[in-house]
């Protein structure tokens, strides 16, 4: 490992050079929050000759002595795509001012040294070289028209449009100053000496905000060579992200989900922040047959996952309609039997009305502390006798939804139905209002 202080714009500019982000890495994120904070803090940087120097943090990268097809030197960034990628969104926004201005010496400065490597193939000309969901996005801001739309929502374009709208005439050489002064710790690794999932977990320790998910994908992808990353991704998990996300919030669940795919399989709820150190636990290794193994189970339950939290995506309409009450009453806890249930559903295993009165059933009992915790275990008894049900028929399972009703039951105590029914009538308008919509 070798730490140095570097100033961003020297690092940006190195000739012939790529800074790679991998498929393993979170997606670009920034909200305007961050992004005001920095451009303020560029602006100030710029704005005063007493500061001579702005720290922004590190970025961490491993050479691998890889190169492209073009002879670029080609860095991967294991820490700092963030901070990286923002500040090109404001290089772009200078370059397009520039341009405005009708300034080609700085329009050419920017973009052949910040932006562009000059002599590089068409297809390989950005210095920045994002995942693919942002690639394009990335592309688009540096060579679209005016008036041209980009298709599709992007935090790229997002955060370019914050920049472009806030570096004016007014500010453009102070913003210009600023970032000569930007400084952040350079980490160069040698994959051979150091270990970066090591470095990258020992980084997430000490403040960032990394989801479990994140995690989960760092571990999984980062000691894998180039060809097998891009394999496993496009194969796997970029399909997991896709289906595991809440669609009107436009909010990940991987984490989310992969804790209750946890629960199901090994029959305890882990804790919300110890999802990551389960899986790692669980699944200690990391080679391509034990992943694909893992990661098909995960790719098969996302698609029930995908309907139990975006319920329009399911195209019963009875089935709906009884997953839209579920979801507006939360009932999350009964995700991971419900995804057992659901793919028992879609395998023939149980018919149609099983599955809509087992539906119907879970909203029954989302009305006490003590009975959802007993409801936690409920989808415990229903796999044992489910799976004992399966190694002796092969018709589909007879008594399926009368045996979880009866399990049900018997969590009906008459101190439970003390405690249930007050606050059911206290709760009785939002209760009646969950089945009106």
């Amino acid at each position: 490992m070798k730490a140095n202080e570097t100033k961003v714009d020297k690092f940006l500019a190195t000739n012939e050079t790529t800074f790679a982000i991998p498929v393993y890495q979170r997606n670009y994120d920034w909200n305007l929050v961050q992004c005001r904070q920095l451009l303020f803090d560029i602006i100030e940087a710029g704005r005063n000759e007493k500061i001579n120097a702005h720290f922004i943090g590190s970025i961490v990268y491993v050479h691998d002595d890889v190169y492209t097809a073009s002879g670029l030197t080609e860095l991967t960034i294991i820490d700092g795509q963030q901070r990286l990628t923002t500040i090109t969104l404001i290089y772009i926004a200078l370059y397009r001012l520039a341009k405005q201005l009708d300034n080609p010496t700085l329009v050419s400065r920017i973009h052949k040294t910040y932006l562009i490597n000059e002599f590089a193939p068409e297809s390989e000309k950005l210095k920045l070289k994002p995942t693919d969901n942002n690639k394009d996005a990335l592309r688009y801001i540096l060579n679209s028209e005016d008036g041209e739309e980009f298709k599709g929502y992007s935090r790229i374009i997002e955060n370019y449009n914050f920049f472009k709208s806030h570096i004016t005439l007014e500010n453009f050489e102070t913003v210009q100053r600023g970032l000569t002064k930007l400084i952040f710790v350079d980490i160069a690794l040698d994959r051979q000496k150091d270990n970066p999932q090591r470095i990258f977990e020992s980084l997430n320790s000490t403040g960032l905000e990394l989801s479990q998910a994140d995690l989960i994908r760092n571990y999984i992808l980062m000691g894998l060579s180039r060809t097998n990353q891009e394999k496993i991704y496009k194969s796997y998990w970029e399909l997991i992200e896709k289906n595991a996300k809440d669609e009107i919030l436009n909010k990940s669940r991987v984490s989310d989900f992969i804790r209750d795919y946890l629960t199901l399989t090994n029959k305890e709820i882990p804790n919300k922040g110890e999802v990551y150190i389960k899986f790692k636990a669980q699944y200690p290794t990391t080679t391509i047959d034990e992943l694909e193994s893992v990661l098909s189970n995960l790719k098969s339950l996302v698609k029930f996952y995908n309907k139990l939290i975006n319920p329009k995506n399911e195209i019963d309409k009875d089935i709906r309609t009884q997953l839209e009450y579920i979801n507006r009453l939360e009932i999350n806890v009964a995700f991971p039997f419900l995804m057992k249930v659901y793919e028992d559903y879609s395998n023939s295993v149980i018919d149609k009305p099983t599955f809509v009165n087992i539906l119907n059933l879970v909203q029954t009992f989302p009305w006490s502390k003590d009975l959802i915790l007993s409801f936690e275990n409920m989808w415990v008894f229903y796999l044992n006798e489910a799976d004992y049900a399966r190694s002796h028929f092969s018709a589909p399972i007879t008594g399926f939804y009368s045996s979880i009703s009866i399990y049900l039951s018997t969590l009906l105590t008459d101190s439970v139905i003390d405690e249930v029914m007050p606050k059911i009538c206290s709760n009785i308008d939002s209760i009646l209002k969950t089945y009106k919509k």
